[in-house]
């Protein structure tokens, strides 16, 4: 288990009403125990609650919920279809690339080359590639150094958890298209590292087209 599927499943139990409003979730200790985590991996996850507006860390006290029953944006993640998810990237994502080309750091180079190798060895491992993705792409949003991006794609990988995308990406997610996503991802990362902000907006607005295109096609069955 990573960073995102701590995300998803504390933000399933925020947003179901397990964790109400105000509440303050158990300590870290107790939830890296019971998602069998290291404790900096669900910090990680702890972090991407806090960017998507669902939870307040609060130094020396704890994470207490900030997600109501009146905050419906969470909710509409259940309802988007993966074309409507899809276009949705297709309008931030490339944004996102050029704003990494002014922040990202050697560090961040070795910690996305770590990512992208993980994702090389997942060709035949539709549900670990598909986590790897969301969080290789949550990455990228984070470099972008604009908190409203990251939050933005932070909130809409948790639709990935719905029904929709487990229906269709058993389909689309073949190796060859695994294989594909893969040699998208290190051409973004290469754009990236030379400082090309055009290419990397390109690269990325051809990787969502070519995913956008799949979804189409299985649509269209």
């Amino acid at each position: 288990m990573n960073k995102n599927h701590v995300f998803l499943m504390l933000r399933k139990g925020i947003t179901d009403g397990s964790y109400e409003n105000g509440e303050r979730l158990p300590p870290e200790r107790n939830l890296a125990q019971q998602f069998g985590v290291a404790r900096g991996t669900l910090r990680e996850g702890l972090r991407e609650l806090e960017n998507a507006g669902l939870v307040e860390r609060r130094q020396g006290s704890g994470t207490y919920v900030t997600y109501g029953v009146e905050d419906s944006q969470p909710s509409i993640l259940g309802e988007v279809s993966p074309l409507e998810l899809m276009d949705s990237r297709l309008a931030i994502e490339p944004h996102v690339c050029r704003k990494a080309v002014l922040h990202a750091t050697d560090a961040d180079f070795r910690r996305l080359d770590r990512m992208l190798r993980n994702m090389e060895r997942n060709t035949r491992d539709i549900v670990g590639f598909s986590e790897l993705d969301a969080e290789f792409h949550q990455a990228l949003a984070e470099l972008s150094g604009n908190r409203m991006m990251h939050w933005l794609i932070s909130s809409m990988s948790g639709a990935r958890a719905h029904s929709q995308w487990s229906r269709v990406r058993s389909i689309v997610l073949t190796p060859t298209a695994i294989t594909m996503y893969n040699q998208h991802h290190r051409a973004i990362v290469d754009a990236i590292r030379s400082r090309e902000p055009e290419a990397a907006a390109a690269r990325m607005k051809k990787h969502i087209v070519a995913a956008r295109d799949s979804l189409q096609r299985v649509a269209e069955v």
